[in-house]
C-alpha cells in the first residue's frame, strides 16, 4: 500500500469523524455514571469471550502470559463469587462469541502458540444447563478479532483478520458470514464498507452496529485503530456510516442498555487509541446519533470482556499494557435508575363483569418495592401481587394502579373504568297467557329489560330451541301445552320466565258440518216427499 493510499484513507477517516456532533460532558448525579469493583476473574486473561445466561457471566477461552486458553470460569452476580466449569474442546483466543437459546456459540478465533497463531473458522457450542460442549459446522473463511451478533434466529459474523504468506502476516477483512444455528449451515451477506479488525459491536433494533476497531498497513508492524461507526441492516441486507466515535480506538468493549433501568444507550469503554491503553468511556445515543462522554473505567486496558446484566455493565479481564488482568468492574450507566417502571394490567378490563369477586391481575418489569390501588378515589390500599376485589356490588367502578419501584420511581396506570353486573335479565311474556285459544297458531312476544346475546324456548318440556326475537308457535296440537322461555345478557347472567299454561280448543266445526248435511238432507227428503204428493 503506497502513501497515497495511507493518506486516501486518513482523509475518508476524517469525514467520517466530522459526523459527531459536539462532545457532551456530563456529571455524576447520584449512584448513576459510576464504577465499583467485584470479584475478579480467577483466571487473569484478554481476548476471551464473555457471555451471560439466566444472570450468570460466563468467561471462557482467551489468553494470557501462559498462552493460549481453553479455561471456562462462571461469575454468580448475585453470590459475588467465581466457579470453574468445563473448558472449551478447542483452546483460542480472539473469537467471536454469541447467545442464541440459552447456548453459548464460540466461532473463529486463533489456536496453537501465541507467536505463531493459527486462525480457525471452529463453531463449538456450550450448553450450561448440562455443562457439555459439541461442535458444529464451522465458518467458511478461518477468521479472528470479530464478533458476533444475533438478530432473528441468525448470528451474523462480520469483519475480523485473516492471517497468509509463509511469515503470516494479517489482513482485515469485510466478510460478512450468517450462520443459522437451527439448521447448523452457513451464507454470506453484503459486505462492511470498510473493513475492521477488533472492533466492537452491538445490536439495537435489529441493526448490528460495527464501532471503531483497527486497519493494517504494509508500512507499520501493528493495525491503526478508527473512528467508524457502521451500521448494517439485515432486513434490507445494507450497511450505512454514523456517527463515528470522537477518538480512534480498537479491542475495546461494548455494552448495550436496554431501557429497563437505565436509557437505551451503546456504551464503548476502554480498548487502544493514540494515546496507548484507554480508560475512556464514550456513550451512543442511537437516537440523536451522537455521542457523549462518561465517566472512565478506573482500570484502563484492552482486550476485556464487557458483558451488559439488567442495565447493569460488567467488564471483566484484558491487558493494561504491562499484565493480563482478572479484574471485574462494574459500571451503572447514566441516568440509571430514572426509567420509569412499567407495567401491564391484565384485569380488570375496560367491561363489564358478572361476577361481585374481580380479579387484579398485573405483570412488572422489573423488582418493585410497592403496589397499590384506589378503588373509586378511595385511600390507597396495598397489594401483595394479584388478589381480588371481593364482595363488589352492582354499579360502576373506577380503578388505579399505583407502583413504587426499588429507586423511589412512582408510576400510576391509566383509569380502569369497569361494571359489576349481576341480575339476570327481566324477560316479560305479553303471549302466550294463561288461558284458551281457538287456534293452532299462537304468536309468542316476549320484552326483555337489557341487550341480550342469546333468547331461547322449552315448550312442553322439549329440548330448548334458540330464537333471535318473538317467533309464532306453528301448528299446535289441541290439548294443554306449558312454555318457559330463556336469555342471556351480554355479560353471561342467565333468566327464565315461570312456566305458562295454556291450552288449545277449536271450536267443533266438524260437528256443525254435519248437522248442516243432515239439515240438507232432510229438507231435501222433505221437498222429495212432498214432490211425488202431487
Amino acid at each position: 500500500m503506497n502513501k497515497n493510499s495511507i493518506l486516501l484513507i486518513l482523509i475518508i477517516m476524517m469525514g467520517i469523524s466530522s459526523l459527531s456532533p459536539a462532545l457532551q460532558v456530563l456529571s455524576v448525579n447520584g449512584f448513576e455514571n459510576q464504577w465499583s469493583t467485584v470479584s475478579p476473574m480467577p483466571t487473569a486473561r484478554g481476548s476471551h469471550g464473555v457471555a451471560e445466561v439466566d444472570g450468570k457471566i460466563f468467561s471462557i477461552g482467551g489468553q494470557n502470559e501462559t498462552g493460549i486458553l481453553a479455561n471456562n470460569e462462571v461469575y454468580d452476580i448475585s453470590t459475588d463469587t467465581w466457579s470453574v466449569k468445563t473448558s472449551m474442546p478447542t483452546a483460542r483466543s480472539s473469537f467471536a462469541i454469541a447467545v442464541y437459546q440459552n447456548k453459548i456459540y464460540c466461532i473463529g478465533g486463533i489456536i496453537g502458540e501465541i507467536d505463531n497463531p493459527e486462525p480457525t473458522g471452529l463453531t463449538e457450542v456450550y450448553d450450561p444447563n448440562t455443562d457439555s460442549w459439541e461442535t458444529k459446522r464451522s465458518m467458511s473463511s478461518a477468521r479472528s478479532d470479530l464478533s458476533a451478533n444475533v438478530v432473528n434466529n441468525a448470528i451474523y459474523l462480520i469483519g475480523g483478520k485473516q492471517y497468509q504468506g509463509v511469515d503470516l502476516d494479517f489482513r482485515e477483512v469485510n466478510l460478512n458470514e450468517v450462520y443459522f444455528p437451527d439448521n447448523d449451515s452457513w451464507i454470506e451477506k453484503s459486505p462492511m464498507f470498510i473493513s475492521v479488525f477488533g472492533y466492537t459491536s452491538s445490536v439495537i433494533d435489529g441493526k448490528i452496529f460495527i464501532i471503531g476497531g483497527s486497519r493494517q498497513f504494509q508500512e507499520t508492524e501493528t493495525g491503526i485503530s478508527v473512528q467508524f461507526n457502521q451500521m448494517y441492516n439485515p432486513k434490507i441486507d445494507a450497511w450505512r456510516n454514523l456517527a463515528g466515535i470522537p477518538t480512534e480506538k480498537s479491542y475495546a468493549g461494548s455494552g448495550l442498555t436496554k431501557g429497563v433501568t437505565a436509557p437505551v444507550m451503546l456504551y464503548c469503554i476502554g480498548g487502544i487509541d493514540q494515546g496507548g491503553f484507554s480508560d475512556i468511556n464514550y456513550a451512543y445515543n442511537i437516537k440523536q446519533n451522537n455521542w457523549t462522554i462518561a465517566t472512565p473505567i478506573p482500570t484502563a486496558r484492552a482486550y476485556l470482556g464487557l458483558v451488559e446484566v439488567n442495565d447493569i455493565i460488567y467488564a471483566i479481564g484484558g491487558f493494561d499494557g504491562n499484565k493480563w488482568l482478572g479484574t471485574n468492574e462494574v459500571y451503572k450507566p447514566l441516568n440509571y435508575g430514572t426509567v420509569l417502571p412499567k407495567f401491564t394490567v391484565f384485569s380488570p378490563e375496560n367491561k363489564t363483569y358478572a361476577s361481585n369477586n374481580v380479579s387484579i391481575i398485573l405483570s412488572v418489569n422489573r423488582p418493585i418495592n410497592w403496589i397499590g390501588s384506589s378503588l373509586n378515589d378511595k385511600k390507597n390500599v396495598t397489594l401483595i401481587g394479584d388478589t381480588i376485589l371481593s364482595e363488589l356490588l352492582d354499579g360502576e367502578y373506577k380503578l388505579i394502579i399505583y407502583i413504587n419501584d426499588t429507586f423511589g420511581n412512582e408510576v400510576g396506570s391509566d383509569t380502569i373504568q369497569f361494571k359489576v353486573d349481576t341480575k339476570p335479565p327481566n324477560i316479560s311474556v305479553l303471549s302466550p297467557e294463561n288461558k284458551s285459544y281457538g287456534e293452532l297458531d299462537i304468536l309468542s312476544t316476549i320484552v326483555i329489560d337489557e341487550p341480550v346475546s342469546w333468547i331461547g324456548y322449552s315448550l312442553d318440556g322439549q329440548e330448548t330451541v334458540t330464537i333471535t326475537g318473538n317467533v309464532t308457535l306453528a301448528v299446535l296440537s289441541e290439548g294443554d301445552h306449558n312454555i318457559i322461555f330463556y336469555a342471556t345478557d351480554i355479560v353471561g347472567n342467565n333468566g327464565s320466565t315461570e312456566t305458562i299454561y295454556f291450552n288449545i280448543a277449536q271450536f267443533p266445526i266438524l260437528i256443525l258440518i254435519m248437522l248442516v248435511l243432515i239439515i240438507i238432507i232432510i229438507i231435501m227428503a222433505l221437498y222429495l216427499f212432498l214432490k211425488r204428493r202431487q
